[in-house]
């Protein structure tokens, strides 16, 4: 006979499994919003992310994939006018991506429609357990980065 999870594993097994819920629908939520735009959630998620000039590296980091996937998605971004690439002032060996004012402006669309109060999850929330969630989120976040390093 195996022996019995402690409540410390079962929370952690059902906390578990319901982030994962949550984040399901999260990712419905997504491509439900970016599906009329004709674009990739990836996409979609490098347009929040720059904000002004970025180096493909540094989109590269924020979305935690390779370089290969970064050209694709700046490829794509190119392909539908919302981005272009230019070459670094100070480093020519450095592409940025900068956003167009189409870019621009779907940019604002998307933010306002990915994160208005219909967020998945968040809806349900009021002001102050929206606070305390994000607040057990960072400690949670900042914990796995010090784990990380050390």
């Amino acid at each position: 006979m195996g022996e019995a999870a402690s409540p410390t594993a079962l929370q952690s097994e059902e906390l578990i499994a319901v982030l994962g819920q949550l984040f399901n629908h999260v990712k419905a939520h997504v491509e439900r919003v970016v599906a009329p735009y004709d674009l990739p959630p990836a996409c979609a998620k490098a347009l929040h992310l720059i904000d002004g000039s970025m180096s493909m590296k540094e989109l590269g980091n924020r979305l935690a994939c390779d370089g290969s996937f970064v050209t694709s998605i700046a490829d794509t971004l190119e392909g539908h006018d919302l981005a272009r690439r230019e070459i670094d002032g100070e480093d020519r060996r450095i592409k940025n991506l900068v956003l167009t004012g189409k870019g621009l402006e779907l940019r604002a669309r998307l933010v306002r429609d990915l994160f208005s109060d219909d967020f998945p999850g968040v809806r349900q929330l009021d002001a102050h357990e929206r606070e305390t969630l994000l607040a057990l989120m960072r400690k949670m976040v900042a914990g796995e980065d010090r784990a990380a390093v050390g």
